[in-house]
């Protein structure tokens, strides 16, 4: 998968977990969080420029960047960020990364690998009913995103990866540690037995 398609598929994943939130404060969350990936503001900004209702209608707002005056978002009181041709576009790029991960990991067919996180990451995102508030379950989305790339990833472990989650897990734990038992399982099988697992 393409750096580009991988750093746009991260951006409209986030996006698509930020309803009723299309304004400047998402896309300076979405920088902070992508810090995380390596994607830079001036990326991040270019390619959501390149994907908004004026250029590639992937967005429902339109951006002007400028990078001596800031950053203006026209959103029309848009209640969601991505367009339907932009949901289509963000599942293609999902299903582009699933046929990619699964290049990683030999001697596992494509349906193994598909179904095993997706159902691991899905139990895990069905928890969101029994959480509390509308911004709990907004972080659910974000851990569920984050750990989504560690499992498809095949970038080194790196220890504490998830630091900026723990209040949340330790919150939530209750809710959190059966569905989570597996993802932690496989993460811990790289980290601690392939020690050569480093991409």
């Amino acid at each position: 998968m393409e750096f580009e398609d991988k750093m746009r598929e991260f951006i409209l994943s986030f996006l698509e977990t930020q309803p009723n939130q299309v304004n400047l404060k998402t896309v300076q969350k979405l920088i902070d969080y992508g810090k995380n990936n390596h994607y830079t503001a001036p990326k991040i900004l270019n390619e959501l420029y390149k994907m908004d209702q004026k250029h590639e209608q992937v967005l429902t707002a339109t951006l002007d960047v400028d990078y001596v005056d800031g950053v203006k978002l026209f959103s029309k009181h848009a209640e969601k960020w991505l367009t339907p041709k932009g949901s289509a576009y963000l599942d293609q790029l999902k299903h582009l990364q699933n046929k990619a991960d699964t290049m990683d990991f030999p001697g596992k067919t494509e349906i193994y690998e598909n179904t095993d996180f997706d159902g691991y990451l899905s139990q895990l995102t069905s928890v969101s009913k029994t959480l509390k508030s509308q911004s709990e379950r907004l972080t659910l989305q974000e851990f569920a995103l984050e750990l989504r790339h560690l499992l498809t990833d095949t970038k080194k472990l790196d220890k504490g990866a998830l630091n900026k989650f723990k209040p949340f897990v330790d919150r939530n734990w209750t809710s959190l540690s059966t569905p989570m038992t597996p993802i932690l399982v496989e993460l811990s099988r790289r980290f601690l037995i392939e020690n050569s697992y480093d991409g």
